[in-house]
């Protein structure tokens, strides 16, 4: 379970959930607690078979995007489609440090399947929507990626080691991680916008069998961002010793 910062104002849990749960229970402010029916649970949850808890959160609370030149780690999603790839970016973005992630259109963060899929880190995660048209949307996006460019961000597109890039492109593990960087993730089915690709075609890429087209991007998104991770720990790790 995911420590939020944000601070429920009611949470609804089911008789059977709180005698299973009474330890737990007990770090909850007690006000907070209201013990209704599992149909109840279930109507305002829209879960077949909810867990027992469930929390409400105001929308205010909620992390917004605001460029912080301290950032270091932005995630970019262009056009994100699937509810349950958008909920796993967020978290797996989380785990990694991502600062904050901007969002090109796509499956909104605040439906209820990305909240699940993303375990609470949606709640953790500052992040910004651009709504419109596609071309409003990318051309906005656009706008963003250019001032974390002009701040000193290595803006980075990813592709498919067996496609063919505007630009030839580089293993993950070739990237210097340790310079402020913006990682660029595309739609499921079209990849990166064209307009994107066109003004920022630094690309790295996955290198894996050509059996397979392409990876899932939430899949994509696990060794990229923990890449940085794995760096910054190599790094401490060689200093302890030497």
């Amino acid at each position: 379970m995911l420590k939020s910062r944000n601070a429920p104002v009611k949470i609804l849990v089911t008789e059977k959930w709180l005698i299973k749960n009474q330890n737990l229970s007990k770090q909850f402010d007690q006000k907070l607690i209201t013990v209704v029916s599992e149909e109840v649970l279930a109507s305002v949850t829209s879960i077949i078979n909810p867990d027992g808890i469930a929390a409400l959160v105001e929308i205010s609370s909620i992390p917004h995007y605001k460029f912080n030149r301290n950032d270091d780690l932005v995630l970019v999603l262009d056009r994100i489609q699937d509810p349950g790839n958008m909920g796993n970016l967020f978290r797996t973005a989380l785990a990694a440090g991502v600062n904050s992630i901007l969002l090109a259109g796509g499956a909104h963060p605040l439906s209820q399947k990305v909240l699940r899929a993303s375990s609470g880190a949606v709640f953790q995660l500052p992040f910004k929507r651009f709504e419109g048209t596609e071309e409003e949307i990318i051309n906005t996006l656009l706008k963003s990626l250019f001032e974390l460019s002009n701040a000193g961000f290595n803006i980075f597109s990813t592709s498919s080691h067996n496609k063919s890039p505007i630009k030839s492109s580089i293993p993950y593990w070739e990237v210097d991680w340790t310079k402020r960087s913006a990682l660029i993730l595309g739609n499921e089915g079209q990849g990166i916008h064209k307009k994107i690709q066109e003004a920022f075609n630094e690309t790295i890429s996955i290198p894996h069998s050509e059996l397979v087209e392409s990876l899932n991007v939430a899949c994509v998104a696990v060794p990229l961002l923990l890449e940085r991770k794995r760096v910054a720990y190599t790094s401490k790790y060689i200093d302890k010793r030497d």
